[in-house]
């Protein structure tokens, strides 16, 4: 039965490319590698991990596979700040900020070990982790705990309610380090409290990492080969020999010895068994491991990647190459993500380089422009008849025309009517360049670059138009939100500079670019649909929405409104109400009192609401029903703040960013096609071990579909969401079908044709 289902596959279905279809409501990770922000590097007897910016990789030596390890695949937890290798037990410690612990073995399996993350206290950062035979150190804001590594269970706990720099048991003496001193006790004892050890006189507060009974390495911010020795009276002298003024970040052990990093003077140690120097060797910008059984050979992990070296072939992790996402663009030609970091705004005191990133949906690529400012940037506008060609307002550097990666031209005070500070762009239906730069450029605050003068790479100011908009003269556009409406017959622009309760501006050109647009007005607050004054403390973004409806989210929450109806006198917005179904026929403001920072529409006219502190929420189209919400405590985000959202607009993929980088949601809604022409579903064959639903995309919109078996019974009706569905591979009762093929026919509601346009096989 079993060949036969297998024949009728090979004759009923379409095989797929080779690209991994994710199951509605997985989510992805993209990590980023900074290479200047390696902090951690363990070459270990089958892997090489490293860390940098928090984000954990592992290259594995024999297949060279180059993965990172996160929440979803391998971890129990989200922002590490610490990494420790056990060079004589073959495993990885992984501390969180949180002060969560994960110790993967040498078979990579993972034990988690929240003991200290769920303690209930204030203070309890994890500040150092060392190594004895069969224990665990872990020192930390509150005392020192001590773990059992044979079976990962907590031995000891030590609550002394003094931050612990470093605990390590050197020879039969146990060192303590606070952050003001070192101490020194019986390792047999059980110290109930600090005061039960001797203090070492005049002794900074340093990291302990043992070599011997008597020696140790001691790093403050420098580093030092500590010896200890029992004097005449019973107490214990220790003497310090100076390595380095400057901090060892990591030691581990070597076939012979140690070798210790020190990335603030680009060079590592080599050391003897007992400590002592043999070789400097330079590594500038890399930090570098070599394992005991290596054969002399070194790792090293920086802004290249991972090497061996003396060996100019890199493995650099498939991942982002800044941790400072925020501006995401989606170019629907090309079917590529842009994402790209800011500048200074209202989220960010500081400037920031400017990092452009691509996502092709499996590969990250760095397409930074050569020459792109190092004072940051803001969101990236494309051409609609040209996916190569984009405009990029900068921090200090003008205005930027971008093509095929390359930076051809720079709008400025020579070319154009801007001066050198921050301008925000919109482009409209026609190509025409809208430009708004309202700090130091008081007299034409307001530009714009006709189409046929967008594909020149030579312009005057004389090719630019300057509209005469009232009142856009004030503000330091740090916040700063342009729209140019796509939809209906109007030709509109909406803006804001975003600063402290400034105004909302909407304009109509008439689609006529002239000194003088056919309407204007500004709003410092507006009026919903009961007579209720919306205000707000900034605006920070808007969405057109596929019906031409455009959504203003603020720092006190969120609205929707008609901008054709802006110039009438009696507009209103919709202060969005969602009804409490209690039975009471009462309401709630969507979102009222949370920062909306981003609003995105996906392919059922659904909004997607990036909040500051209350994650991410999927609304229905009008958005009177909250139908999914996802935060820290419901899915794999790291942050309750999202900055931005963004919708694929050719499948089913939403995007954020956050402090805590990229992820990526498969929702259940993709865009809809004209036709059934395209429809597939994955996975097809449904093999006995999943248990998840079949995806079914490529519909039209809002279609009626039903699943029938060989028969033509049919067993199941769905209705799509956007162009897709999902079937759960149940009948009408919720019984799993059989083994078989089933057809999947589609109609649109409300009427028309139905006909078979995939089928589906599944195997019990």
């Amino acid at each position: 039965m079993v060949k036969r289902i297998i024949s009728l596959l090979c004759v009923a279905l379409t095989v797929l490319s080779a690209v991994c279809q994710s199951a509605v409501g997985d989510w992805r990770i993209h990590t980023s590698y900074v290479g200047d922000k390696v902090t951690a590097i363990a070459d270990t007897r089958q892997w090489v991990y490293y860390l940098a910016g928090g984000n954990l990789f592992r290259l594995d030596k024999q297949t060279e596979e180059n993965e990172s390890l996160n929440i979803i695949n391998d971890l129990s937890d989200m922002t590490i700040s610490r990494m420790y290798y056990n060079t004589d037990k073959n495993y990885v410690v992984v501390v969180y900020s949180n002060a969560n612990i994960d110790i993967i073995k040498a078979d990579a399996s993972v034990v988690n070990m929240p003991e200290i993350k769920d303690a209930v206290l204030t203070a309890k950062t994890i500040n150092d982790v060392t190594f004895d035979d069969g224990l665990i150190y872990v020192a930390t804001d509150f005392g020192y705990v001590v773990i059992d590594d044979r079976k990962f269970v907590v031995k000891e706990s030590h609550m002394y309610n003094t931050p612990l720099t470093s605990v390590a048991r050197v020879g039969d003496q146990l060192l303590v380090s606070t952050s003001t001193a070192l101490y020194y006790g019986d390792a047999g004892a059980y110290h109930e409290q600090l005061s039960s050890f001797t203090q070492v006189p005049d002794v900074d507060a340093g990291r302990i990492v043992p070599i011997d009974n008597d020696t140790f390495f001691y790093i403050t911010g420098w580093t030092f080969l500590a010896k200890k020795s029992l004097q005449e009276d019973g107490t214990t002298r220790i003497s310090f020999d100076k390595m380095a003024e400057n901090k060892a970040t990591q030691v581990q052990n070597t076939a012979d010895g140690y070798l210790l990093n020190i990335p603030a003077l680009g060079i590592y140690f080599k050391t003897d068994e007992k400590g002592e120097i043999v070789e400097t060797v330079e590594t500038p910008g890399e930090m570098c491991s070599s394992h005991p059984d290596a054969n002399g050979i070194v790792w090293a992990a920086g802004a290249k990647g991972l090497h061996m070296r003396n060996s100019e072939s890199y493995y650099l992790p498939n991942a982002l190459t800044t941790d400072l996402p925020f501006w995401m663009t989606y170019n629907k030609s090309s079917d590529l993500l842009y994402v790209s970091t800011p500048s200074a705004n209202g989220f960010f005191g500081d400037e920031h380089p400017t990092v452009v990133n691509t996502y092709d949906g499996m590969t990250w690529r760095d397409v930074t422009p050569e020459g792109a400012p190092a004072s940051g940037s803001y969101w990236i506008d494309f051409m609609p008849d040209d996916p190569n060609t984009y405009f990029l307002g900068t921090w200090r550097k003008g205005l930027l025309k971008v093509v095929n990666n390359e930076i051809v031209l720079t709008y400025n005070s020579e070319n154009s009517p801007l001066s050198r500070y921050h301008p925000t762009t919109s482009i409209d239906r026609n190509g025409n360049l809208w430009v708004v730069q309202s700090l130091n450029n008081p007299d034409h605050p307001v530009m714009v670059l006709p189409a046929a003068k967008t594909k020149l790479n030579e312009v005057t100011q004389e090719d630019w138009i300057t509209p005469e908009i009232e009142g856009v003269t004030t503000g330091k556009t740090q916040r700063a939100i342009f729209l140019s409406t796509r939809r209906g017959n109007n030709d509109l622009k909406l803006y804001t500079d975003g600063d402290f309760e400034h105004s909302l501006f909407i304009w109509n050109s008439g689609g006529e670019l002239s000194t003088h647009p056919k309407q204007q007005k500004s709003f410092e607050r507006l009026t919903d649909q009961d007579g209720q004054s919306v205000s707000w403390t900034n605006i920070l973004c808007f969405e057109e929405d596929l019906n031409g409806v455009v959504w203003m989210g603020t720092t006190e929450g969120i609205v929707s409104f008609n901008p054709a109806q802006a110039f009438n006198q009696d507009f209103r917005v919709n202060h969005i109400k969602v009804p409490r179904n209690d039975g009471t026929g009462m309401a709630d403001y969507l979102l009222d009192g949370i920062q909306v920072n981003g609003v995105a529409t996906d392919g059922a006219n659904r909004k997607w609401i990036a909040t500051q502190t209350s994650g991410l929420f999927l609304v229905s189209a009008d958005g009177s029903q909250i139908i999914n919400k996802f935060n820290t405590t419901n899915s794999p985000l790291a942050s309750n703040t999202v900055y931005k959202v963004c919708c694929n607009p050719n499948s089913n993929s939403v995007f954020v960013t956050t402090p805590a980088g990229v992820y990526e949601y498969f929702s259940d809604s993709s865009p809809a096609e004209t036709s059934y022409s395209n429809i597939y579903a994955y996975p097809n064959p449904v093999r006995p071990d999943y248990s998840g639903d079949v995806t079914i995309t490529g519909m039209m919109d809002n279609s009626l579909v039903k699943i029938a078996d060989a028969g033509g019974n049919v067993i199941r009706q769905l209705k799509s969401t956007g162009g897709m569905a999902t079937w759960d591979c149940c009948d009408q009762y919720g019984e799993r079908v059989k083994t078989g093929v089933y057809f999947v026919l589609c109609s649109r509601a409300g009427g028309g044709s139905e006909s078979v346009v995939t089928k589906i096989a599944v195997i019990r």
